[in-house]
């Protein structure tokens, strides 16, 4: 069976679009010829002769560029003189040498979002759009002293809700090896570690305060949340919603949270995709749909040149959002990207709401994932272009070393920044208050900024003049900050990686 990255099973080997960012990797261009090394390629070149086959040898084709692959990598695995000894460490040697190969391949496209995954990556990123996976169930950060992980909140109805895990929970140790952080263990490898296969346990020494106790719990699915809420100026009734990443629940937790503050009397809307990378495609349409009254949310651009629009969803095109009785701020940063440029974009066309922040991150190309046969990973390759609701292009342009040759983006209405000791004071008042989720709001130029437009706005003021079409002015670069990572789920560290799936 097929799955999609986009949505549901695929009829085709296709897993489906998807907005993923590629890692940049530098080819090994122009060094200088060394006679020592050249006399043994020669020599071993010759040697080769002996062992073609004979439909390869003069008079014959010459091997297809798959075969002199494969006879390559036969002759690495069977003449290199010091391999890996250890079966398990020679068997992850060989795999790493069949990735780079395909690796290399992809690098001579010049496009650093085509790229190959292997199982480990695929599974990985496939979790991340599913939005569930095996584990606890748990949002960690690292405590103060950043020595360890912390729990941030666990997910309800998780292993690690039943087990009565509090926010401010540092964890010591998994299966009896310490978890302290350093240049050799990141957040992300304990992650790793927490995470398994259903049904399998982890061991977790867990100090709170003085005491340290020893969890033992059975790994289960557990449904990633994506959404965070609340009423952020409760006299105003402001209400806010963040969203981490445009997963296959990310609508339907969206209007859970979106109902739950209409129910508390919001008149207003805080909507957070600032550091969201993306996710699947069919998911930010539908999630654009709430915000506009009809008309495209975003154009694609097939390789044949032909352009053809995703519009509204008429069965979401309902409730006081697309009416434009909640007046909307949307914050977004340079780490807002792929179907997070998709929503504000939209919304900024269709004057649906009114964005505050930095320029976004800038990727308009559409890759699609097609998965190998079982356990061999899957490629991703670019095949279409996306613009947004009035055909903006909004893809950033980069040469081979990744920097910027023709910024793009989408440029807010109001440009503020937040500078690193507004995160810095923001991610320690998350840590000294583990249980207020407002603690780090309170800390943010930029949220206060959309209180007091929207404050503004309530009162029976016009927007101010959007800046989105005037000329960048000189600015610090931005910081973009890290989020709560998931114990259990697509976040780990910081990568940012734009991605967005259909």
């Amino acid at each position: 069976m097929v799955r999609s990255v986009i949505k549901g099973i695929a009829a085709t080997s296709l897993i489906g679009a998807a907005f993923f960012s590629g890692f940049n990797s530098q080819a090994l261009l122009g060094r200088k010829e060394d006679p020592l090394r050249t006399t043994p390629l020669l020599l071993a070149t010759r040697l080769s002769e002996a062992t073609r086959p004979a439909s390869a040898k003069a008079g014959s084709s010459d091997l297809s560029p798959i075969d002199t692959y494969h006879s390559v990598l036969e002759k690495i695995i069977s003449e290199y003189g010091t391999p890996p000894t250890e079966p398990k460490a020679l068997g992850k040697w060989r795999d790493r040498l069949r990735y780079a190969g395909i690796e290399g391949m992809l690098l001579a496209i010049g496009d650093r979002y085509t790229e190959y995954w292997d199982p480990e990556e695929f599974k990985r990123n496939m979790e991340d759009t599913q939005g569930r996976f095996f584990g606890i169930g748990a949002r960690l950060d690292v405590t103060t002293d950043k020595k360890y992980p912390m729990i941030i909140e666990p997910i309800e109805n998780s292993p690690a809700w039943r087990a009565k895990l509090k926010p401010g929970d540092a964890i010591t140790s998994v299966d009896g090896k310490s978890a302290l952080l350093s240049d050799q263990q990141h957040l992300d490898d304990v992650i790793k570690r927490i995470k398994g296969e259903e049904g399998t346990k982890v061991k977790l020494t867990i100090r709170r305060g003085t005491e340290v106790k020893d969890y033992v719990f059975v790994r289960a699915q557990v449904n990633s949340p994506v959404i965070d809420s609340w009423m952020q100026d409760e006299a105003a009734k402001i209400g806010y919603i963040r969203l981490d990443l445009f997963s296959e629940e990310a609508d339907t937790q969206f209007g859970i949270a979106l109902e739950r503050l209409q129910r508390q009397g919001m008149k207003a809307l805080i909507f957070d995709l600032r550091n969201n990378p993306g996710g699947m495609l069919h998911v930010a349409q539908d999630l654009a749909s709430r915000f506009l009254p009809g008309g495209p949310v975003t154009w694609l651009k097939e390789k044949n040149g032909q352009m053809r629009s995703l519009d509204v969803n008429t069965s979401l095109r309902r409730g006081p959002l697309a009416a434009g009785k909640i007046p909307t701020v949307v914050l977004v940063n340079g780490g807002s990207a792929s179907a997070s440029e998709i929503v504000s974009g939209a919304v900024q066309d269709g004057g649906a709401g009114f964005l505050v922040g930095t320029r976004t991150f800038g990727k308009g190309l559409v890759q699609t994932i097609i998965p190998l046969q079982e356990g061999e990973g899957a490629v991703k390759i670019t095949t279409q272009r996306y613009y947004t609701r009035n055909k903006r292009d909004i893809n950033t342009f980069r040469d081979e070393s990744g920097a910027v040759t023709k910024l793009g983006g989408v440029k807010p209405d109001m440009v503020l920044t937040e500078t690193d000791k507004d995160i810095e004071a923001q991610w320690n008042a998350l840590r000294d208050k583990p249980f207020d989720r407002k603690a780090a709001a309170k800390f943010s130029p930029q949220v206060a900024k959309g209180i007091e437009l929207l404050k503004a706005r309530m009162a029976g003021k016009p927007w101010p003049k959007s800046e989105k079409d005037l000329p960048d002015k000189p600015e610090k670069s931005e910081t973009v900050s890290a989020k709560p990572k998931d114990a259990v789920g697509p976040y780990s560290k910081p990568t940012h990686e734009p991605k967005l799936t259909e």
